[in-house]
C-alpha cells in the first residue's frame, strides 16, 4: 500500500513550479522533467548555476515565488479580514 501512497504524493506534487535555492532562477525545461515527479530526499542539479539540492527546497523556493491567492490585498502583504473591503471604498 506505500507504493500508492507514494504514486499519489508524487502525482500531486508534479505541477509545482521549480526554482534554484541558490541561484534563485526558475528550472529549465530538462531539469523540470527530471524533477517533475521527484519527492523528499531525491537531488536535482540546477543548470544554470550548478548547485545541487534537494527537491523539497527547489519546490519551497517555487512556492515562494507564487503570486498572491485569489482574497488578499498584495500591497499589504496579508489576506483581506471580513469587511475590510467597506473601509477601502
Amino acid at each position: 500500500m506505500g507504493w500508492l501512497r507514494n504514486l499519489v504524493l508524487r502525482w500531486g506534487a508534479r505541477n509545482f513550479s521549480l526554482v534554484c535555492p541558490h541561484c534563485r532562477q526558475p528550472a529549465s525545461p530538462a531539469v523540470f522533467r527530471r524533477g517533475r515527479y521527484s519527492l523528499g530526499e531525491e537531488m536535482l542539479a540546477c543548470e544554470r548555476c550548478g548547485e545541487t539540492s534537494v527537491i523539497t527546497f527547489w519546490r519551497f523556493e517555487g512556492l515562494s515565488k507564487q503570486p498572491p491567492s485569489c482574497g488578499g490585498d498584495p500591497s499589504a502583504g496579508k489576506p483581506l479580514t471580513p469587511g475590510s473591503h467597506r473601509a477601502m471604498r
